[in-house]
């Protein structure tokens, strides 16, 4: 999994915070008309977690996925890019 996550990228959490994530996929949806990303922090890189991607002209900023469509989508795209990290090691 460590060969693959290679692209690191700065935001901002709901709360304000600045995290460091390592980017694992980025999607651009046009059913939803979101951009979604699929991550794991920096520091632990055993969960991965997707939210909604903000990207304004300076920084990023991610929201909580809450549509259960959304939900779904993104657990199956979780699913593929689980997947294509397991064939690659």
């Amino acid at each position: 999994m460590d060969d693959m996550m290679e692209i690191k990228l700065s935001i901002t959490t709901e709360d304000g915070n600045r995290v460091v994530v390592n980017v694992l996929d980025i999607i651009d949806s046009y059913t939803y008309n979101k951009t979604f990303l699929i991550y794991t922090f920096a520091n632990e890189n055993k969960s991965i977690f997707a939210s909604i991607l903000n990207e304004s002209d300076t920084s990023y900023s991610i929201d909580t996925i809450t549509n259960q469509d959304e939900i779904n989508y993104i657990n199956s795209e979780i699913n593929r890019v689980t997947s294509e990290l397991v064939e690659a090691n």
